[in-house]
């Protein structure tokens, strides 16, 4: 076994050629459709579990490389990338008999297509986009590096962080979870002590997930405290937490 195999430092597809070897004085030559292929089966291993056919193109291959042995292996190198798409140098390494014989590079470039989800109108911020609010757009994502929401149902009990315009590509970071408590929401408030809960209604003066402390006012009263959030619409004071008077 090659030794760059045996360290892990090459994760390598083995492509075995199906085709009989061209004789050339008791060698090979190893053609430029072998070296495409072995990289089209790596590329295809890697991008299996994208559900998407991506366009390949090659763009530099070494036309005929001659080899002494009269058989071989081709091996294409991972170099520990998780993103297969836009321009991309692969080496190819050729075995023969045990022994890496012959290394070069094949360049590619690959081109992504996907369904994408962009605004249909302007989105408010803080707002959770309605169904009509949103159309998937078939477009090239080969450019496209931030992660993105891939279906309608990734929108749901999620709002806005900002304003997004109408045509913008819904980005995941564009987006966050609706809080468990939003600012201005009617709470019910309870109270800890030793074993007791004393309860009260409030009103929220910021959004708070779940953990987070927020301030409410306490209903028909001029208290204000600071309440852990618990649920939805639902916050609890510890006694160590106190009120503030105002």
């Amino acid at each position: 076994m090659n030794r760059s195999l045996q360290h892990g430092m090459i994760l390598g597809l083995v492509f075995a050629l199906l085709a009989g070897p061209v004789s050339l004085h008791g060698g090979t030559k190893v053609s430029a459709a072998a070296l495409e292929s072995a990289v089209r089966a790596f590329l295809a291993e890697r991008q299996g579990a994208l559900q998407v056919q991506p366009d390949i193109t090659f763009r530099s291959v070494p036309a005929e490389i001659a080899i002494a042995e009269s058989t071989y292996t081709l091996h294409v190198a991972a170099d520990g990338r998780t993103s297969w798409k836009g321009p991309i140098g692969l080496r190819v390494e050729i075995e023969s008999r045990g022994q890496i014989v012959h290394r070069c590079m094949v360049s590619v470039l690959i081109r992504t297509y996907a369904d994408v989800l962009v605004a249909e109108r302007p989105i408010g911020r803080h707002m959770a986009p309605a169904a009509d609010d949103v159309r998937a757009l078939r477009m090239e994502t080969t450019m496209l590096q931030r992660p993105m929401l891939e279906n309608g149902a990734d929108l749901a009990a999620m709002r806005t962080r900002q304003i997004v315009t109408r045509g913008s590509i819904l980005y995941a970071d564009l987006f966050e979870q609706v809080p468990l408590v939003l600012q201005g929401d009617h709470v019910r408030v309870r109270v800890q002590t030793g074993g007791v809960t004393l309860s009260a209604e409030g009103t929220a003066r910021e959004d708070g997930n779940r953990g987070e402390y927020i301030t409410v006012d306490i209903d028909g009263r001029r208290d204000r405290v600071r309440a852990r959030v618990d649920g939805v619409r639902s916050v609890c004071v510890p006694l160590a937490a106190g009120k503030e008077n105002q």
